[in-house]
């Protein structure tokens, strides 16, 4: 399928960019705007799968651009080059755009980010849901923890590793701080995919400032989002992270595996944070369905929506730059036969640990599988590991 691509071209920059990219490849096509206001009208015209913009348009301040382009046409995804400049703009920027480049941005670069950005959308069938994740701004997080991290942060001296250890406690916290780590704007070569990594890598000022942001982590009252529960879900999350951490240490995986196994399971459930909040009186279907026909939560989903907890979760990950592990992880955590590959991964761990915890609802593991992986009788050896107290230590 042909993805269009709108390149907002009035800096030299995405000229030059704009004029080294194939208008017409096998994957896209890449269409010119003269600026802001001729970027609104092309998309009001005709629809376009991706924008990209630049910080420092001349036409239109690229906060207003994108903000717009977010309420006009959710479904686009929204890609902004940008240097480092003031950091408040860029917490800004990064709420609005999905993607960020560090400028000089390359076309390998520009590139390479339409091309995931574009696979990802293909998780999503349901356009309904894909408007839901492309006006997402921020997702819930417990208010109690957020008021120990705003504590721990005063500190004149705080600990990296304390504020590490809180933010590794909330699957939204910790999904925007590694969302901003992984960035270009941060300069790395390779994927931040731990809390202490990222709060490491921002520092003080920028972990002070995303926390603050407006609406971050208070955006929803868990009270409101009745029946679903924040907390349940946060200690179910916590919980398989463990479980798929310790599985996959007890496969001897490298320390990489290890790691991703545990943030997979603390983001596998991410998605259900985004429908319960974003649709809350479909999801209320959703889990009234769970209740009264007995079923299994990504059937009920289904029925409902169209779409899985899973799916969106992924394609959100996916679109925040998390690392292919992370995002696979949660985008197959309950089908993890649709995943090509046959070795152990920090999916196949995710998906044992969330089967393991889910066993007294009837739920199995995925044996077909397991057995492609040659694992159908290590399933036994990480049934205990649900009840072992440690946590994985995944430190830098």
């Amino acid at each position: 399928m042909t993805r269009r691509v709108l390149i907002a071209a009035d800096t030299p920059l995405l000229e030059a960019v704009a004029r080294m990219l194939p208008l017409h490849h096998a994957e896209w096509e890449v269409h010119l705007a003269r600026g802001g206001p001729d970027v609104l009208a092309r998309m009001d015209e005709e629809p376009f799968d991706v924008l990209v913009a630049d910080a420092e348009s001349r036409t239109t301040p690229a906060d207003e651009l994108l903000t717009e382009v977010r309420r006009r046409h959710p479904l686009a995804v929204r890609v902004v080059l940008t240097g480092e400049g003031d950091r408040g703009r860029l917490v800004q920027l990064l709420s609005l755009a999905h993607r960020a480049l560090i400028k000089p941005c390359t076309a390998a670069d520009l590139q390479a980010v339409i091309r995931r950005a574009c696979s990802l959308r293909e998780l999503l069938n349901s356009p309904a849901l894909a408007a839901v994740v492309g006006r997402l701004r921020s997702l819930p997080s417990l208010p109690a923890l957020y008021t120990q991290l705003v504590v721990e942060l005063a500190r004149p001296n705080y600990s990296i590793e304390a504020v590490g250890e809180l933010v590794g406690q909330d699957v939204g916290m910790t999904a925007k701080l590694i969302q901003v780590a992984n960035s270009a704007l941060i300069g790395l070569r390779w994927p931040i995919s731990t809390p202490t990594q990222a709060v490491r890598i921002l520092g003080s000022e920028w972990t002070k400032s995303l926390a603050l942001a407006a609406g971050l982590f208070s955006r929803y009252d868990p009270t409101a989002l009745r029946p679903f529960s924040i907390e349940v879900l946060w200690e179910h999350s916590r919980q398989v992270a463990g479980l798929a951490g310790r599985i996959a240490a007890a496969e001897r995986a490298g320390e990489r595996t290890i790691r991703d196994a545990a943030l997979g399971g603390l983001f596998h459930d991410i998605g259900r944070l985004t429908l319960a909040s974003q649709l809350p009186g479909p999801y209320r279907e959703v889990l009234a369905l769970i209740e009264k026909d007995g079923l299994t939560t990504t059937e009920a989903e289904h029925r409902v929506l169209d779409a899985t907890h899973a799916e969106v979760g992924a394609y959100l990950l996916g679109l925040w730059g998390l690392p292919d592990a992370l995002v696979e992880a949660v985008a197959w955590h309950h089908t993890p036969s649709r995943c090509p590959g046959g070795a152990f991964t920090a999916l196949t761990a995710v998906h044992a640990a969330d089967a393991i915890l889910h066993a007294d609802e009837g739920i199995e593991p995925d044996m077909v599988y397991l057995t492609r992986l040659g694992l159908e009788r290590r399933l036994p050896a990480w049934r205990p590991l649900a009840a072992d107290p440690q946590p994985v230590q995944s430190e830098v």
